[in-house]
């Protein structure tokens, strides 16, 4: 006889419950994520690619650049890295990788467009990106334009960029001292500061780079995953704020006056350091306090307008100007060897290709500005008797 099936009982079918639910969901994010995180790394690869083609025009390139070959323009601005390309370095945590581009190049040992000069004092050039040349052929940038005036002049030099874009004068002090430790003594080192010392603050000290090594230092846990992710990377991304941005709301820039005047104290120290080794090493050094656009220069001469927001990370290099500007002369700064080009700019012409790095003619100018003070402190060019020799008493004498 058959069974009546109780109709009290429960007739839900086999892993349609809250805990059936719960295991097709998990299957599902299992197999999503993966392919969810693969087309966000995609994403951000093609959105990084893009982010190093200029958005402005050929028309607005040809007046920033101050050329009739915009498209030569925006080569170097593809071709030169930015903190997304930097990759791991000891003491002073990330250089350039090397490349080999038509317009721009880079040694394994970070020297930016070779060595140029064969003969003559060594000359080592410090800084950041202004100095490196940021959207500049290798032959436009400060030190090359340096090395072409002393050439002119006679003076035969070999001149080196190790400029690292975003690098200020703590990781070039630390730079220097390696250089010198491992027996690699340039004759002269040349540190142009100011821009980006103003850009890190706080203590410990942090580079641009410093973030990424935490993360990749940090235990693993769900934190570090979402920091790590491409997914998480894509959102932040959509969420329309730039790193820099973020760094200013998470007071990693310097956004007070406390963090200014520490700041400004620091690049004190450090040329002061600089100056010692060097002193007991026997490197001449000679410091720059480079132009930047946030103190004296009048914003209205750019080229092409800039959005005012661009500016909005630098407000912190006005005001350490200021106060070092106030300062001057007043004997609390270290001043011995310093060439002050705070307000120096072009007479005429485009000083800015974006918010703050140089067009290559105001490069030329710094570039000719070094090449001059140098001129007043290396020995002077050897210029050749050409005068016809004077015959001696012998051989003036007749024959007999």
């Amino acid at each position: 006889m058959r069974r009546r099936r109780n109709r009290n009982r429960s007739e839900t079918p086999s892993g349609s419950g809250p805990l059936g639910k719960l295991l097709r969901l998990l299957v599902l994010a299992l197999v999503l994520l993966p392919i969810a995180e693969w087309g966000a790394s995609v994403i951000m690869t093609r959105l990084a690619d893009a982010s190093r083609q200029p958005t402005v025009s050929d028309k607005d390139l040809a007046k920033l650049y101050g050329s009739d070959q915009p498209g030569r323009n925006r080569q170097a601005l593809v071709e030169s890295p930015t903190l997304a390309d930097a990759v791991y370095a000891p003491l002073v945590e990330y250089r350039m990788p090397a490349r080999s581009g038509e317009l721009v190049s880079v040694s394994a040992q970070g020297v930016r467009g070779g060595t140029i000069g064969a003969a003559g004092p060594r000359v080592v050039v410090f800084g950041g990106g202004t100095t490196f040349g940021h959207g500049l052929a290798d032959a436009e940038t400060i030190p090359a334009a340096m090395a072409a005036k002393l050439q002119q002049a006679g003076i035969a030099v070999r001149v080196e960029n190790r400029a690292v874009p975003g690098w200020y004068s703590t990781q070039d002090r630390v730079a220097f001292a390696e250089m010198l430790a491992t027996g690699d003594k340039p004759d002269w080192a040349v540190f142009v500061h100011g821009l980006d010392d103003f850009l890190r603050c706080g203590q410990p000290e942090k580079t641009a780079f410093s973030a990424r090594l935490a993360e990749t230092g940090a235990p693993i846990g769900l934190d570090q995953v979402i920091r790590q992710s491409s997914l998480a990377a894509l959102l932040r991304k959509l969420g329309g704020k730039s790193q820099m941005a973020r760094d200013l709301e998470n007071g990693q820039l310097c956004s007070s006056d406390a963090l200014v005047e520490a700041s400004l104290a620091r690049l004190d120290a450090n040329r002061r350091l600089i100056a010692a080794m060097a002193e007991r090493f026997g490197v001449k050094v000679l410091f720059v306090q480079q132009p930047v656009p946030t103190f004296h220069y009048d914003n209205a001469k750019r080229a092409v307008p800039l959005d005012p927001d661009r500016m909005t990370p630098y407000v912190a290099t006005a005001k350490g100007y200021a106060r070092l500007a106030e300062k001057r002369g007043t004997g609390t700064l270290y001043e011995q060897d310093l060439l002050w080009l705070a307000e120096f700019e072009p007479a005429e012409g485009n000083a800015y290709v974006d918010a703050v790095h140089y067009s290559p003619a105001f490069a030329k100018l710094i570039g000719e500005k070094l090449a001059e003070r140098l001129a007043s402190m290396l020995p002077a060019p050897v210029v050749p008797d050409t005068a016809p020799a004077s015959p001696s008493p012998e051989s003036a004498a007749p024959k007999q």
